[in-house]
C-alpha cells in the first residue's frame, strides 16, 4: 500500500500552481459577487454575505438575467457578455483540476493525470494529462481575466458601491 501511496504522489511544482489557481480564483468569484452587487445597487460589503454562499455560476446567470433587461440600453453589455463568457470557461477548467481525482501512476515526471466525470459533456468519465505548463497557462489565463475585469470595470463604471458614481478601479476625489 505503501508503494502505492508513493508512486502516486503529485509534483510539487504541480501543486504549487494548483494551489495559485485555487487563490486566484477566489479574487475571480469576488469580482463576480462585486458585478452582481453593482447591477442590484447594493452595497458591495453586505451583497458580500448574500453571495458568499450563492455558486459564481448562478451568480453569472444572475448577472446575465440583469444585463439582458438593458442590453438594448447599455452597448457596454457586449463586453461584460464576453467577459462572463470567459468567466464560465475559466470556471468548468478550475473546477475540473480542483474536483477532479488526481494520479500519476505511469505519469513522466512533472505530469499527473486528473479523473473526472461529467454528464454534461460528450465523453462523461475522462482522463486528462495535466504539465506545469497548462497549469501555468490557466494562472494566466485567469490573471488575464482580472486584468481585464478591472480594465472594462473603470471604463464602464463597475464595480461601483452604491451612491458611487465610479468603478473601484478609478480614483475617487
Amino acid at each position: 500500500m505503501e508503494a502505492i501511496l508513493e508512486e502516486n504522489s503529485v509534483d510539487p511544482e504541480l501543486l504549487q500552481r494548483l494551489g495559485k489557481i485555487v487563490i486566484l480564483w477566489a479574487s475571480v468569484e469576488s469580482w463576480i459577487a462585486f458585478l452582481l452587487g453593482t447591477l442590484m445597487n447594493a452595497d458591495l460589503g453586505a451583497s458580500g454575505y448574500l453571495t458568499n454562499n450563492v455558486s459564481s455560476a448562478l451568480q453569472i446567470k444572475c448577472i446575465r438575467a440583469l444585463l439582458s433587461v438593458h442590453a438594448h440600453k447599455e452597448p457596454a453589455t457586449k463586453g461584460v457578455i464576453d467577459l462572463l463568457d470567459r468567466a464560465d470557461e475559466l470556471r468548468s477548467e478550475r473546477n475540473e483540476l480542483v474536483h477532479g481525482l488526481w494520479h500519476t501512476m505511469g505519469c513522466a515526471p512533472k505530469t499527473a493525470l486528473v479523473n473526472t466525470t461529467n454528464l454534461d459533456r460528450a465523453e462523461i468519465i475522462r482522463d486528462r494529462l495535466i504539465t506545469v505548463s497548462d497549469l501555468d497557462q490557466l494562472v494566466d489565463d485567469i490573471e488575464t481575466w482580472v486584468k481585464d475585469y478591472a480594465t472594462l470595470g473603470a471604463r464602464i463604471g463597475f464595480p461601483r458601491n452604491r451612491g458611487v458614481p465610479a468603478s473601484l478601479f478609478v480614483d475617487q476625489p
